[in-house]
């Protein structure tokens, strides 16, 4: 599962961003290509433009669409389980939110870092959840989340997740319980649970 997660870590960040400039810039090259033929057509040209320029778009259409769907399912499941070794981070801190996860066994960390050292802020257990406060706030994640044991998860998109919080008023009162909570431990001197 480790090699999954640093995948899965890569698409969701800056990374994946540079994955998606560099399709565009396959496809721009395949664009130019073809200009070039126009502009001057000779047999170099021909070939350049007749064989290179399809395999360009056709890689960069791969790559865009591969990545867009997944970040897509990402932002739109529905209770995935995710799997974490321990030690693994789920998320880590200045992460964009996507999802939440519900703890279905193991524990999780939370963890942050104050005057250069890391502190574990408070431990989840089966029926916790954390990433929620991140969704409803649409700020960046505001600490690192890692498995302190072997760790699943659900993992509900923050689309689904949010039309939860409008639909069922049970779960936004849970939540909104539970982040009252963690702020006023935030205000205490320590910090949120999320």
């Amino acid at each position: 599962m480790k090699k999954n997660s640093n995948v899965k870590a890569k698409l969701d960040s800056a990374a994946g961003s540079g994955l998606l400039m560099f399709a565009q810039i396959l496809v721009l090259a395949a664009l130019l290509l073809g200009l070039q033929f126009i502009i001057r057509t000779t047999g170099g040209s021909l070939f350049l433009a007749a064989s290179l320029a399809p395999a360009l778009t056709i890689v960069g259409v791969v790559i865009s669409a591969a990545l867009l769907l997944y970040r897509y399912t990402r932002r739109h499941s529905l209770f995935l389980k995710e799997e974490y070794a321990p030690g693994e981070a789920v998320f880590k801190k200045g992460d964009n939110p996507d999802c939440a996860y519900f703890v279905v066994s193991g524990e999780a960390e939370v963890v942050v870092e104050q005057s250069g050292r890391e502190s574990v802020v408070a431990v989840l257990t089966q029926g916790e959840y954390f990433g929620e406060m991140a969704l409803l706030s649409n700020e960046p994640r505001n600490a690192t989340v890692r498995a302190k044991t072997p760790l699943v998860t659900e993992v509900i998109g923050k689309d689904n997740f949010l039309a939860m919080m409008r639909a069922v008023r049970s779960a936004r009162e849970d939540v909104t319980k539970t982040m009252e909570q963690r702020l006023s431990r935030t205000a205490g001197g320590g910090s949120p649970k999320q």
